[in-house]
């Protein structure tokens, strides 16, 4: 895993080979083992290196023999020796045994269509002087992130802000549609950012950028496809997904430096665990985060796991106050992002590369195989919506019910795929809220459609149950949010992060499985059904059947019950120099701060620290 970045100056004004220099400086924290920096006319290409595969041989940006064609590249492509070996039957002749070269010369053979031949995670631009274009792409589910900056004069990329914060004419002036987005859904989705004509390149596209004229061709080369179902026996699913899995993780511990795993002590991180304990034989390295309160902690479980394989286990208990971590978590992410899980996420990257430089992880467990509550929910409220009775008699309770619980029994506007029936399961601060908080003349930004979840939504028409918003998830919750917050923290240390489960292969799997077969309505057994008796198999029934907790912090005990936590949130937010009374109404804010969901709290905090920092951003040093 690497940093990349790079610039074509249609203007031809710029000292390249410095703008480009400065980029790679900025996330130089991604790359700790070299850097390296290629100009050729009016385009730089830049690289940042962590060491993997092939130490000596992989140095980046890496050319073609004859000069003419260069590449910059972050992640790791699992099928590499594969596709060497298929380029070598056609007369391609290799110098290196990185996968950095078969990336350059699979770009020779098959052109921008290289990407679908792929299996991994992937974010690279390919300069090619002959076609006189650049090729940029992400991998298929996001898992590596790729930011771009369209200007009339100029197009810029890099793999984080801070090293488009760099470029000579950057001007950094906000996008307050996408803060509004960050309000609802705590974190931006593509391929919006919190900047004017910054982007993110989707995952699974791909975009051609001409060098001579100033045109760009932005395709999509991979769906996710649920409409392939097969008639499975429950066993028989256990078993093919196990055999899946395993092999995943075994091509994904390729590497030629030591490694472990983080083990959340979650159903998804443990298989991942003795899947590498049964291929490696000796003790497999292990990270676990926890909090010292049981009812936010999952350590005892990873313990458990730990023990039974005899792993080298390293645990920390998580006793800092969430504000603390607060700046450089912004600082790092360079738009507000608001997933409080940075926080253990941020902390365990710390941890395991004190030890190793690579782990592998469980993400993507929740999205393949409907772990998540908030797919039960859709379907119970799709149900009423075709419910005439519960439509009826809940009505007048409904107010009652939502003091109970709040935004547990939301009325639900029809048809029953509305988009509306999937935000109130994925939201944070509802359109009225938005509404309130946002000041008068801002109030249009919280009634713009969220055309990235419609769109998501409406390509699935046809899709049933589960499937349905599985893919939305696919589209904008995992590579905005959950893969989004693993990059950055595990960038800021240095430390490459592989998830085996994020493979195409299971993909194909766990997209065949019956929607039906995943989620338990009638019992409390919730949805990932066939990874839980997979995991039962390894573990036990209480074990895989436990209610999931996930890295849920104690915002109400850092942020409102310690008193002077709560003083210092409240001097942020509402005192008369708090940057949010430029947007926000102060009256709505303080709301917020005494009776709102603590959830809304963070967002807050967090979109206040970025406007903070926005007001007097970094700059590089000179340097190497």
């Amino acid at each position: 895993m690497c940093g990349i970045a790079g610039v074509l100056d249609y203007s031809k004004s710029w000292n390249i080979s410095e703008t480009v220099s400065r980029m790679t400086r900025a996330i130089a924290h991604r790359g700790p083992d070299g850097s390296g920096v290629v100009h050729q006319e009016h385009v730089g290409l830049g690289h940042r290196r962590l060491s993997i595969i092939d130490l000596e041989g992989g140095r980046q940006p890496m050319s073609t023999p004859d000069g003419q064609v260069h590449l910059t590249y972050n992640g790791e492509v699992y099928n590499y020796q594969e596709l060497r070996r298929e380029l070598t039957g056609i007369g391609y002749q290799f110098r290196t045994s990185s996968d950095t070269e078969v990336i350059l010369y699979a770009y020779e053979a098959w052109g921008r269509r290289c990407v679908e031949h792929f299996q991994g995670m992937f974010a690279f631009a390919i300069a090619d002087y002959r076609r006189r274009e650049i090729l940029i792409a992400r991998d298929h589910f996001g898992i590596k992130p790729l930011l771009y900056r369209l200007q009339p004069d100029s197009f810029a990329f890099a793999s984080e802000f801070s090293a488009l914060q760099q470029l000579p004419d950057w001007t950094g002036e906000v996008d307050l549609l996408a803060i509004d987005l960050f309000l609802r859904y705590q974190y931006i989705p593509a391929p919006q950012t919190a900047f004017r004509q910054v982007f993110k390149l989707p995952a699974g596209h791909r975009m051609v950028i001409r060098m001579d004229e100033r045109k760009q061709t932005l395709e999509r080369y991979w769906t996710p496809e649920f409409h392939r179902k097969r008639r499975y026996r429950s066993e028989e699913l256990v078993e093919a997904l196990d055999a899946t899995l395993k092999d995943s993780v075994r091509r994904h511990l390729v590497a030629d430096v030591p490694f472990g795993a983080l083990l959340s002590g979650g159903v998804d991180s443990s298989l991942v665990v003795s899947y590498m304990a049964e291929l490696l034989g000796d003790s497999v390295r292990t990270f676990a985060i926890g909090f010292d309160s049981s009812d936010v902690s999952e350590l005892q479980y990873a313990r458990l796991v730990a023990q039974k394989y005899g792993t080298q286990h390293h645990e920390e208990v998580l006793q800092f106050n969430a504000l603390d971590a607060l700046p450089e978590i912004v600082r790092h992410h360079g738009e507000p992002f608001g997933d409080q899980s940075a926080i253990p996420t941020w902390a365990v990257s710390k941890l395991a590369r004190s030890h190793v430089p690579m782990v592998l992880s469980g993400d993507g467990g929740d999205e393949f195989l409907a772990g998540y509550s908030s797919y039960a929910g859709w379907l119970n409220a799709v149900t009423q919506q075709t419910t005439q009775t519960a439509r009826s008699w809940k009505a007048p309770l409904r107010p009652l019910l939502n003091v109970v619980k709040p935004g547990s029994h939301r009325e639900m506007p029809g048809p029953a795929d509305n988009i509306e029936n999937w935000l109130p399961c994925i939201g944070r601060f509802t359109s009225r809220d938005r509404s309130q908080l946002w000041r008068r003349d801002l109030r249009f930004l919280s009634d713009m459609p969220g055309t990235t979840f419609q769109r998501a939504l409406a390509a699935g028409v046809g899709l049933k149950g589960v499937n349905r918003v599985q893919r939305v998830d696919l589209e904008t919750f995992l590579p905005e949010d959950i893969l989004t917050k693993v990059d950055v923290a595990s960038m800021r240390y240095g430390l490459e992060v592989r998830p085996p489960i994020l493979d195409t292969t299971v993909f194909r799997l766990a997209a065949s499985i019956p929607p039906e077969m995943l989620v338990d309505r009638e019992s409390d057994r919730g949805g990932k059904l066939p990874l839980k008796m997979l995991a039962a198999k390894k573990f036990g029934h209480d074990f895989a059947f436990r209610r999931k907790q996930g890295f849920v912090m104690p915002l109400q005990r850092w942020l409102r019950d310690d008193p002077q936590s709560a003083a210092r949130v409240r001097e942020r937010l509402c005192d008369s120099g708090s940057e949010l009374r430029h947007w926000f109404c102060h009256e709505t804010v303080e709301a917020v701060l005494s009776h709102g969901r603590v959830e809304n709290v963070w967002l807050l905090l967090v979109l206040q620290e970025w406007c903070q920092q926005l007001a007097s951003p970094v700059r590089v040093p000179d340097g190497p």
